[in-house]
Formats: C-alpha cells, sequence, structure tokens
C-alpha cells in the first residue's frame, strides 16, 4: 500500500488508465504522438495580451511560460477529443456553434451597402424610421393646491384670455415646475410628463389661440399651441446610420440563416418520439 503513494507509481497507473480509455473509446490502438508547432504570431499573440492585460511586456521567463500554458491547453485538447470526451457536452457544444455562428457573421459584414439597397430597405420598413410629429407650446398654470378657489381663479382666466393674448397682461398663473414653454415636444414626451389625457387633449388643438383648460394630475392649463411638426418618412441622409445599422443586422440573421440552411440539408434529421409523461397520455391542449 505505501508503495501505490509513490507520485511515479501514481502517475504510471494514471497514464495506464488514459490508455485503457482511449482504447475503450477509440477502438483501436493510439497513434504516435503528432507535432505540436507554437508559430511566431501566436507567441506575438500571447506577448501582445500579456502587454495589454499588465501594461508593460513580458519577461522571457514569463513569455516562456505563456507559451508552456498555450502547449499544455492543446496537449490537453487533443488528447481530450482523441479520448471522446468533448461528446455530448453541452458547453462545448455551444461554443463550437458560437464559432460557426461567429464565422458565418463574418461573411456577412465584408460587404457595404449601396445607397439603392438602403433606400429599398427604408422603403420596405417605414415603421422603423418614420418620425413621430411633434408640437411647441406655452401655458398658463393653476396649482391644484388651490382647492375651492381654482374653479374661479380659472373663469377669471378664461375671460382674460378669450380677449386675446395675454403676454401684455398679468394672469394670476403659478409656477410649474418644468417651466411655462416647451419646444418641438413628442407626444410620448408630453405624456410621460402630464399624462395620456392631457396628452390627447392638447395634440388635438387648433394652433395659434389659447384653449383649455386642460386638466393634468398637477392642475390645469390654459395652452396656447406655437407651432406643429408633422412627422413622416424622412430622407435617407438623415437616418442614413440607422438604416445602415438595421440593414446589416438583417443582413447578417439572413446570412447565418442560409448558412445553417446550407449545412442541414447535408443531414438526414430523424426525431424520434419521446414517450409521454404518465397522467399525461390521452390529453390534449
Amino acid at each position: 500500500m505505501r508503495l501505490l503513494r509513490e507520485p511515479l507509481i501514481q502517475f504510471l497507473v494514471l497514464g495506464g488508465a488514459l490508455f485503457g480509455l482511449h482504447t475503450a473509446f477509440a477502438g483501436k490502438e493510439p497513434e504516435p504522438p503528432g507535432k505540436i508547432v507554437v508559430t511566431a504570431a501566436q507567441v506575438a499573440s500571447q506577448r501582445e495580451t500579456f502587454a495589454r492585460t499588465w501594461q508593460r511586456p513580458p519577461t522571457q521567463e514569463e513569455l516562456k511560460g505563456l507559451v508552456e500554458d498555450y502547449v499544455r491547453d492543446e496537449v490537453y485538447y487533443r488528447e481530450g477529443k482523441a479520448l471522446g470526451i468533448d461528446r455530448d457536452d453541452i458547453v462545448i457544444r455551444r461554443r463550437i456553434r458560437q464559432k460557426m455562428e461567429f464565422f458565418a457573421e463574418d461573411m456577412a459584414a465584408a460587404a457595404e451597402p449601396t445607397d439603392g439597397e438602403l433606400e429599398a430597405y427604408l422603403a420596405a420598413h417605414p415603421e422603423r424610421f418614420r418620425t413621430e410629429g411633434s408640437l411647441s407650446f406655452r401655458h398658463v398654470f393653476l396649482n391644484a393646491n388651490r382647492g375651492s378657489a381654482l374653479v374661479t381663479d380659472a373663469d377669471g382666466i378664461s375671460a382674460t384670455l378669450a380677449h386675446g393674448d395675454p403676454a401684455d397682461r398679468v394672469l394670476p398663473g403659478d409656477g410649474f415646475l418644468l417651466g411655462s414653454e416647451f419646444k418641438s415636444v413628442r407626444r410620448r414626451d408630453v405624456a410621460r410628463d402630464f399624462g395620456e389625457p392631457f396628452a390627447d387633449r392638447l395634440f388635438s388643438l387648433d394652433k395659434g389661440r389659447w384653449q383649455g383648460p386642460l386638466s393634468s394630475p398637477f392642475g390645469l392649463h390654459f395652452v396656447l399651441v406655437t407651432e406643429r411638426f408633422d412627422g413622416g418618412m424622412p430622407p435617407l441622409a438623415a437616418v442614413r446610420a440607422a438604416v445602415e445599422r438595421e440593414w446589416a443586422n438583417a443582413r447578417r440573421v439572413g446570412k447565418l440563416e442560409t448558412f445553417y440552411g446550407t449545412l442541414r440539408d447535408r443531414y438526414e434529421i430523424v426525431v424520434e418520439a419521446s414517450p409521454e409523461p404518465e397522467g399525461m397520455a390521452g390529453r390534449r391542449p
């Protein structure tokens, strides 16, 4: 028993076990050891990676250790593959799939789109690039904290506004945290700040005259819409960068599917029926 604790004996036993596993998995004698070549480019890559990480070049001893670690990886990889231990390993399968998809994506990324291709993509997907309408407005605000005086004060402002623009009049309005004037705001922004009912009413108002009051969670607002900007399809020049990104992504996905389809067609796919769990037989959704 003492003999079994000797490192050399343990090494020989482990070697014999690996030999036996290889024979069991491969069904034949192991092939003679192959050659592992560490290229100059791989050594340079190890050196550059070390320098990026540690902000200095490696010493000769450190570089020797990096190369030896690379050789260790390669030895274990080859021996593990020869033993078949990569089979049915979900991590390895996913990693290989990922590398194959990267390969296909690299092929898709090589081409630059023409203006014609971008124009066609823009026309085929208008909902992704259509600009939303917006407007500018001013408002006179009455805080809900006025309580019972709120309605009376609102009636007074309505009477004042009925005589025209209040720019030269002093109105009994309250300060509003977000300001009294808003420029080129979209409906979604108004709904976020004032609520959906307020946004619906505001975007239905005519331009150029005071209207209200409009209610919000803060109180009452008398509003003057000063500008309207219609939404619509912008020219390619205005959204070129966004269209290029969308086009490139669509091309990448398309190439990936084509690449996979070509590979898949090389196989006969057989999906065996699995037995239904107990209690599920005869039941259908």
